[in-house]
């Protein structure tokens, strides 16, 4: 019997699966029915043996209650008609002008336009540079509703020109559009960028090209270690860098970079380190400077040179005088660069003489603490000196030229000590003490971030890393 099932089973089933058999779609029909019957019979069955409730039963007590709809007139009254605005972005371009910039913005608002020109906050417009965003809103008239434009700032915060429509202006019965404009400030999103690289052959600055380091932050990192490294002469290839800075960004677009917060670079195989720190945080008052990370003072009292971008074409001592061919004593280091080059003073002194002497052309002599001068001659012109004038270390006091007993432009630079001359380049680099105590503890605690950054950039020797 068993066998016999099987045989059955097994011969509609080939006949099931093979649409070439002759009865294959009439198993088909038959097989869905079947199917079909014991679905339905199941419901049945279910419906059969559920219980019987109030909704099912027909002879059930039922109540009826009214639902009070709630009065929506209250409600509509106070609903107004609004006007839709759009908010629309540019870019300035080279050569645009107030009205080309408003019609890419789609503003078409004679109104506006005329208060721009104008009023002398919203000529600010004029001033902003190509590629930089300005941003508006517009209602469905294209007529100006608000405008808003970055002018600046630093890493920390921007100066946003804000242009606004005030209501309007009654003169009888005409009405005018009036509008406002102020500039505030706004907080930025400061980021901490890391660079690192290694000098090659091409030197400093086109290793500074490669790993993409910024010009404002090139002249910082200079500026940093200028009392102890001549970048001109002294970096070499095999030397390598690294460096945090601050960036700033508004609404997720760059703004501008800010200081250099850590740097440190290998030099001949020495390390030089350095930092930013303001005591107390940056408080009102507190004066910042650069540190190395053992807690002493960057700053020294003078500068290596007062060039910037020069080479020393002189140096210290006996040489043949190139205008009497004579053997002289040098009293002082020449640096040649282009005239109009900016001339800095290497250190806080306050200005003795300004005008012209002998030989030395255009001269301006400072005079600083515990018996040192300074001499800066043969210069093109002077940045505003006065007699008595103070000045600052890296203060511009005047510009390279070739006046007095000059063959071609570059700046003569002495240092006296009581009146007698010494080597600037020769002079030893006078440390500042380190702080201590609770001054050094506090240090220490802020340092040791920016440290940990300096050592991911050691540990993974990256390229860019953007926290």
């Amino acid at each position: 019997m068993w066998s016999r099932l099987r045989e059955v089973f097994a011969r509609e089933l080939v006949v099931l699966v093979d649409p070439t058999n002759a009865l294959h779609a009439r198993r088909r029909k038959q097989l869905t029915a079947a199917v079909g019957t014991v679905f339905t019979l199941g419901m049945a069955a279910a419906m059969g043996v559920a219980p019987r409730n109030a909704y099912d039963d027909p002879l059930a007590p039922r109540i009826r209650e009214a639902i009070r709809l709630p009065d929506l007139r209250d409600q509509l009254e106070q609903l107004t008609e609004t006007d839709a605005t759009f908010v629309r972005e540019a870019r300035m371009l080279r050569g645009d002008t107030i009205a080309t910039l408003l019609k890419r913005l789609g503003i078409d608002d004679p109104d506006a336009q005329a208060f721009i020109r104008g009023n002398a906050t919203a000529r600010g417009l004029f001033a902003l540079e190509p590629g930089q965003n300005v941003q508006a809103e517009v209602d469905q008239d294209n007529l100006l509703v608000s405008l808003q434009a970055n002018l600046g700032g630093d890493a920390q915060s921007s100066r946003e020109l804000v242009i606004e429509r005030a209501g309007d202006e009654r003169a009888g019965d005409a009405a005018t559009p009036a509008y406002k404009a102020r500039v505030q400030s706004v907080k930025n999103d400061v980021h901490y960028e890391m660079l690192s690289g290694a000098i090659a052959a091409g030197g400093f600055f086109k290793a500074m090209d490669d790993a993409d380091v910024p010009d404002d932050v090139v002249a910082q990192m200079i500026s940093i270690f200028s009392g102890v490294i001549d970048f001109h002469h002294d970096i070499t290839a095999g030397d390598r860098f690294r460096i945090v800075y601050e960036a700033g960004y508004r609404d997720a677009a760059f703004v501008r970079n800010g200081r250099v917060v850590a740097v440190e670079l290998i030099n001949h195989n020495q390390l030089h380190q350095a930092l930013w720190y303001a005591p107390d945080g940056g408080a009102q008052g507190a004066q910042g400077a650069y540190y190395t990370f053992d807690g002493r003072s960057m700053k020294r009292p003078f500068l290596r040179s007062p060039v910037e971008f020069s080479r020393v074409s002189s140096g210290f001592g006996g040489r043949n005088h190139p205008l009497h061919h004579n053997w002289a004593q040098h009293k002082g280091v020449d640096f040649a660069a282009p005239t109009g080059t900016k001339v800095m003073a290497t250190g806080d002194g306050e200005v003795e003489f300004v005008g012209q002497q002998n030989g030395y052309g255009n001269i301006v002599i400072l005079r600083h603490h515990s018996g040192y001068a300074t001499y800066y001659a043969h210069l093109s012109g002077f940045a505003g000196m006065q007699r008595g004038q103070h000045v600052s270390q890296g203060q511009v006091i005047g510009y390279v030229g070739q006046t007095g007993w000059a063959t071609g432009p570059h700046l003569h630079y002495e240092f006296r000590v009581n009146d007698v001359p010494l080597n600037p380049l020769a002079i030893a680099a006078l440390d500042t003490p380190a702080l201590t105590g609770p001054a050094r503890q506090q240090f220490l605690a802020y340092s040791s971030e920016l440290l940990s950054r300096i050592n991911a950039l050691r540990t993974y020797n990256v390229a860019s890393i953007n926290n």
